[in-house]
């Protein structure tokens, strides 16, 4: 696009989301488990309406717009909007049980068949004999999971790997995943790893095949509907690190879409602590360079603490609020500016893979360290400029539904109370 032309499409989003009432994104009471959202839990999933609002308002403005990426694509919601758009999906992730999940939900099975193969896996795991010689070999194995559960699981694994076709093992490993988080004696409706406490796991004895037979039927009822928008444009899925993304041409995207993770894992969302049950039970093909389950963590943005303070990051937003941090805890900062150090890597390599006159759009969510705003949204924006992206609009929504309580205790002072997050920012950027 020239230059005019650029200008005059960033005034018309401004103008299109301008109409909007300010509850318009809240999408309080949307359906969000619709198609193939649905197939398995995962931590702070963006809200598939957000995503499908954003793609329809940027490709009414520019129709050149085919192609979509997500370098943090977690269990993949955008690609599953970016196809039901018509649009071609590309998405990365450094763990590979997002990699696992995105792919099934993104991929397209024959009901009829999938149906023949469900009731099959069902019959075979039903009836398979399974001795503590059979069970997998990982630490605290009992700790997580009971003798029985463990059994079966076992029956449930084998089966698959007996009876369904490598080409559809994905569909039955998703369930397979979600059935070992909910059966696990972990409580499961947190995304951290914790265990039971003693009175309530004398008392838990789950359903195994029943919890997997129905995380089954549940996943084909989204199946059926995204299989008859078949055919599908193409999708391609990356395990990079955003902050590499070596293989990836340069001027490759149309659209960038993503929500990143809000601060480094150990403070924030425990991706790799939410994924680890479920990847010592599935034998994923392991790259080379790729963390074990228990560091996913440490790899990720922000996963090891800068050296010192010293830093040009060209964000006076985040000058200002490390020296307050600094002021307060020294150690907490550098934790900070470790995260936002990882966050510019990541934001050169996107603007990188995208096309001149290309949009991202941002979902972010400005934490607080110390009773320090941190304010992402703006930081993304000053970051930004250096690779030649110019800020479009930013604007806010409220989360309706959130795992977190209202507030917490950010200073470990009893009584001093912190509120948490209760918004989402959306930052929409043009390359120039």
């Amino acid at each position: 696009m020239t230059r005019l032309r650029s200008l005059a499409v960033d005034q018309a989003i401004r103008q299109t989301i301008a109409q909007y009432q300010v509850t318009h994104w809240d999408f309080a009471t949307a359906e969000t488990k619709e198609w193939t959202h649905g197939y398995h839990s995962y931590p702070a999933m963006m809200i598939p309406q957000v995503a499908r609002q954003l793609i329809a308002i940027i490709r009414h403005h520019d129709p050149a717009c085919t192609t979509l990426f997500d370098p943090f694509m977690g269990s993949g919601t955008s690609l599953v909007e970016g196809l039901l758009a018509g649009m071609s999906v590309h998405g990365s992730d450094l763990n590979p049980l997002a990699r696992l999940i995105a792919q099934a939900k993104t991929t397209a099975w024959d009901p009829e068949l999938l149906e023949v193969l469900a009731r099959r896996v069902f019959m075979t795991a039903k009836h398979l004999a399974v001795t503590p010689d059979d069970w997998p070999d990982f630490d605290n194995l009992t700790f997580w999971f009971k003798p029985r559960v463990i059994d079966d699981l076992v029956r449930i694994k084998r089966a698959i790997n007996t009876v369904i076709p490598p080409s559809w093992q994905t569909f039955f490993w998703v369930a397979f995943s979600d059935t070992v988080r909910w059966v696990s004696n972990s409580r499961n409706a947190e995304f951290k790893l914790y265990r039971l406490d003693p009175a309530r796991l004398a008392r838990w004895n789950p359903d195994v095949l029943g919890t997997f037979v129905k995380i089954v039927q549940r996943n084909q009822i989204g199946n059926a509907a995204l299989a008859a928008r078949r055919p599908l444009p193409s999708v391609t899925l990356y395990g990079h690190n955003a902050m590499h993304l070596a293989d990836i041409p340069d001027e490759t995207f149309d659209l960038m879409l993503t929500s990143p993770p809000y601060g480094d894992s150990r403070t924030t969302v425990a991706y790799g602590q939410f994924s680890r049950l479920s990847l010592q039970w599935l034998d994923l093909p392991v790259e080379p360079t790729a963390p074990p389950p228990h560091k996913l963590d440490q790899a990720m943005l922000g996963g090891h603490a800068a050296s010192s303070l010293i830093q040009s990051l060209d964000s006076p937003t985040l000058a200002a609020a490390l020296d307050q941090i600094t002021a307060q805890d020294t150690h907490r900062a550098r934790e900070v500016l470790a995260f936002y150090r990882d966050l510019n890597e990541a934001l050169r390599e996107i603007a990188r893979v995208m096309r001149p006159g290309g949009f991202q759009c941002w979902v972010v969510g400005n934490r607080t360290v110390k009773t320090v705003q941190l304010p992402t949204d703006r930081i993304i924006a000053e970051l930004s400029r250096a690779y030649a992206l110019v800020p479009v609009i930013t604007f806010t929504r409220q989360i309706p539904h959130k795992r977190m309580p209202k507030e917490n205790s950010p200073t470990n002072q009893a009584g001093r109370k912190s509120a948490t997050m209760t918004g989402e920012h959306l930052v929409i950027l043009r390359k120039e």
